[in-house]
């Protein structure tokens, strides 16, 4: 008996491996598209996608993650240069599915007010 396997169930596969791995590494969770929030900075947004659930020292942190192509777009940069040169958080790399590419890859997400911190920078 032969076992067909369709590309979008090995992609929702790989994706619900990629959340427990980010869970188990680095305390990450995905969140469901409708738990989820429109983030506005300046005249950009973007939907939240992942959440911290580490303790960087002062309790679990909450704090929204946001993908290196998210916080380039909020912050107006479509380079592939480093939106945040110096975070105050840690990064998280966990691998993601990439559209453009159509593969899986890894990326870093940034804690949302390393993203404000560099917005606000940028614009004094």
């Amino acid at each position: 008996m032969t076992t067909a396997i369709t590309l979008d169930r090995l992609i929702q596969t790989r994706l619900s491996e990629i959340a427990e791995d980010a869970w188990r590494d680095h305390r990450v969770m995905p969140v469901t598209h409708s738990n989820g929030r429109v983030l506005q900075l300046g005249t950009a947004a973007t939907r939240e996608q992942w959440y911290c659930q580490a303790d960087h020292g002062h309790g679990l942190c909450h704090e929204t993650l946001l993908t290196h192509d998210q916080a380039s777009g909020l912050l107006g940069m479509y380079a592939d240069d480093e939106p945040i040169p110096h975070p105050k958080l840690p990064t998280v790399e966990v691998e993601l599915l990439d559209p453009s590419v159509g593969g899986f890859l890894p990326q870093a997400l940034y804690h949302l007010s390393d993203v404000v911190a560099e917005f606000k920078r940028a614009q004094d």
